[in-house]
């Protein structure tokens, strides 16, 4: 058994980082995240967790906010984007009785918020912005912008696409600008059609494009994702304001449906961002010091499986700290397990788009699509899913 006064730092306080802290907590480990922002802050967007998430999050102990906060799906509509015409409908009404867990769509904020009240913003430093690291066989060193180091026995690098931990220990290649362009935009309700806020995941499709939409918190909002594709991107930010004109361009000519969502966007309330990805990794760690999430494995949102993979991830973290000896065992658990699963659905991801947006959407009407549940990615439960050992 692992000495529970181990000193375990977390890189990162998004989805991923305060998952794995909470399930290290629930080991009986007191884990510190090291924050480089200020303050943790309301995020204007929507999220999707699948079945494999959600029994994650379950297992935390996080079944009744869940219950009381989140939407479920009744179907994942496909529409033809121009005309209009519902192409396919996948029914998700029998969820909970196929994969023992709902499929939940709520407001990102509202997740935050669930994860920090658990893990305890006593727990977490801000404002610890890493710009060095050092990994070795019996522990970290950790230097930040403010001038402090920390010395720790095991890190847990959670700090994203645009890992420092990743650059520095594993793999120096920066992201790839995949061609891929997300915009999104909250929308209240009452500006909309009541198929908007009905228990629906609406997908209009295009050749070389789509857009989502779904509600959250109840019937108040509809959150709007659109993908589009460029030749080029320069910004790196995800909270990078956009005009209205400039998203229309893309669907012109599509259908009322459509247009109903992009006038409904407040003028200011449209963001993009330009989606990056990396190459797979052989391993996720050196000495002390393990990848998690996007650190690890980054991937295009076309199945929504981002979050849902690092909730994995961090659950799994936690079990391998339970069944292991040492620290050094623990960490070829988690590794062991997570790599092949994070490969495939940072694969199947990334190829989710062209997939998407390179058919024609007449297509969908008779063609069985290449899914969530064809490739078996929401029967993954990571409760119970057997540790590599």
């Amino acid at each position: 058994m692992i000495n529970k006064e181990l000193n375990i730092a977390i890189i990162g306080g998004g989805i991923g980082g305060l998952t794995a802290g909470i399930a290290l907590q629930k080991a009986g480990f007191a884990p510190r995240i090291f924050e480089r922002a200020p303050e943790f802050g309301e995020v204007g967007a929507g999220i999707s967790m699948s079945p494999n998430a959600t029994l994650g999050l379950e297992s935390l102990g996080f079944a009744d906010f869940l219950n009381g906060h989140a939407n479920e799906p009744l179907e994942q509509r496909l529409y033809h984007g121009e005309t209009g015409e519902l192409l396919q409908a996948i029914d998700r009404r029998d969820c909970r009785d196929t994969y023992k867990a709902a499929y939940c769509q709520l407001h990102r904020a509202d997740l935050l918020n669930m994860l920090i009240d658990g893990f305890g913003r006593e727990n977490c430093a801000m404002v610890k912005s890493l710009t060095a690291i050092e990994s070795g066989d019996d522990g970290v060193t950790l230097t930040f912008e403010d001038g402090t180091s920390e010395r720790v026995d095991v890190a847990i690098a959670a700090d994203g696409l645009r890992s420092v931990v990743r650059d520095s220990l594993f793999d120096n290649e920066p992201p790839e600008f995949s061609g891929h362009v997300a915009w999104r935009a909250l929308v209240p309700a009452e500006k909309l059609s009541a198929l908007s806020v009905d228990r629906f995941n609406i997908n209009h499709l295009g050749t070389g494009r789509n857009i989502v939409s779904y509600p959250v918190r109840g019937t108040q909002l509809v959150n709007i994702v659109a993908l589009t594709k460029a030749d080029e991107w320069a910004e790196e930010s995800w909270n990078a304001k956009a005009e209205k004109s400039e998203l229309a361009q893309h669907y012109e000519g599509w259908a009322d449906y459509v247009q109903d969502l992009l006038e409904a966007i407040p003028g200011d309330e449209l963001y993009r961002w330009g989606l990056f990805v990396r190459k797979p990794l052989d391993t996720w760690i050196s000495g002390r010091t393990a990848l998690l999430g996007d650190a690890a494995h980054p991937m295009l949102p076309y199945m929504g499986q981002g979050a849902s993979c690092a909730i994995e991830d961090g659950v799994i973290l936690g079990r391998a700290f339970t069944a292991a000896n040492t620290p050094d065992e623990a960490l070829k658990i988690y590794r062991d397990t997570r790599i092949e699963r994070a490969s495939l659905l940072q694969r199947e991801s990334n190829l989710g788009g062209e997939r998407l947006q390179a058919i024609n959407p007449d297509a969908f009407r008779d063609t069985p699509i290449k899914n969530e549940d064809s490739l078996g990615i929401f029967a993954y439960d990571p409760v119970t899913v057997p540790l590599v050992v």
